[in-house]
């Protein structure tokens, strides 16, 4: 066991949080390869359980087994190797406390502070959105003895770890959040009369196209321009498009948060989706290291960048049309603030609704939403 300790021990004192955990661990484990998979396991289990809590500790870098030891406790995690190590070591008792944490930060919605941070120490479900042939969806999972909830007719829910790809065809769903499912349920009740109509639209913050796939999955003959700062994204955007049988979905390399780049567009959009860079807060529970490394101001800075976006984005908007702005934040200086000073520079805008999704209820992520239209 002590060979496990000193791993433990060293990918803490060695991760700063510069790239993802999950990246960092695969490198660690690479370079160990006498390290077996229950080896592996019991890192990745204490390793996470600690950021998890260790944000809560005082000096949690010299309380590193007091702080696993804690989520052993709190049924956090379970894993036998680290039980085991936690027996031998006897840590002393450590104290968790909150108030300290995010103390001027505001929340978005009714979502109060207690809940949020309680919610970090739980891994989301794994969510998938049936695209067709539900029914067989469903079948194919009790065939093969995989537990499912359905929260919504075209949702399913699942343990976190299983693999789909043998089991069903790629075409039938897609992996996404159930938050993320619901991001676009505000605007599509008020487009639903659109469902038919060749709409133009501009995604300019694509990511790989999840939103991409969620709108041309519910208006089948829009036209759809996809703007990112990254080639590789738009490289995978183009395939995902290309498997799910989407036409009408054009890419672009370009920088929503340049004014020059937004002004050389000449085209103007009946809906126009910004799904903002965030701090991702509605998303700590599944990345805890990002909770655990984040420093309170960057939150400034992501909003500044948001309302650039946003102020450049919403001037493409046909008159009629909609501008709809999302995160994955639970703060309201990168939320309903963004929205309100957006609102107030560009009076051509209306507000029609804006929300916090709260996927706490259904272990999913948190996101937020605002729907505009354009006079």
């Amino acid at each position: 066991m002590k060979f496990l300790q000193i791993a433990i021990e060293e990918v803490i004192a060695n991760y700063n949080g510069t790239l993802p955990l999950s990246h960092f661990l695969k490198s660690f484990f690479k370079s160990r390869p006498k390290l077996g998979s229950r080896d592996r396991r019991a890192i990745s289990d204490a390793v996470y359980s600690y950021y998890r809590l260790a944000r809560f500790a005082e000096n949690p870098q010299q309380k590193i087994w007091p702080v696993i030891s804690r989520a052993l406790e709190d049924q956090l995690t379970e894993n036998v190797q680290i039980s085991r190590i936690i027996a031998q070591l006897d840590p002393q008792p450590v104290e968790l406390s909150w108030e300290h944490i995010f103390s001027a930060t505001l929340l978005s919605g009714q979502l109060d502070k207690p809940s949020w941070f309680k919610s970090l120490f739980t891994l989301p479900k794994m969510f998938i959105r049936v695209r067709k042939n539900n029914a067989v969806v469903e079948q194919v999972l009790q065939e093969n003895n995989i537990d499912f909830q359905k929260p919504a007719p075209q949702t399913i829910s699942l343990t976190n770890g299983i693999n789909l790809a043998n089991l069903l065809p790629e075409t039938l769903y897609v992996i996404q959040d159930y938050s993320s499912q619901r991001s676009l349920e505000p605007y599509f009740k008020i487009a639903h009369s659109y469902a038919n109509q060749p709409l133009n639209i501009w995604d300019t913050c694509s990511g790989a196209g999840g939103k991409m796939l969620l709108l041309k999955d519910h208006l089948k003959e829009s036209n759809i321009l996809c703007t990112d700062i990254r080639p590789g994204i738009l490289h995978n955007l183009r395939e995902r498009a290309k498997l799910y049988g989407h036409r009408q979905v054009r890419t672009r390399l370009l920088d929503a948060g340049k004014t020059e780049q937004v002004a050389q567009l000449k085209e103007t959009f009946d809906l126009v989706l910004s799904d903002v860079p965030c701090t991702g807060s509605g998303t700590w529970a599944r990345t805890p290291e990002q909770f655990y490394f984040f420093e309170e101001n960057n939150t400034r800075k992501f909003a500044a960048l948001q309302y650039t976006i946003a102020n450049n984005a919403c001037k493409k908007v046909k008159p009629g049309g909609h501008y709809v702005y999302i995160t994955c934040s639970v703060f309201r200086e990168e939320n309903e603030a963004v929205v309100a000073k957006l609102l107030n520079d560009n009076p051509h805008l209306e507000l029609l609704q804006q929300e916090l999704i709260n996927g706490i209820p259904d272990q999913a992520d948190c996101m937020f939403v605002a729907v505009m239209q354009a006079r």
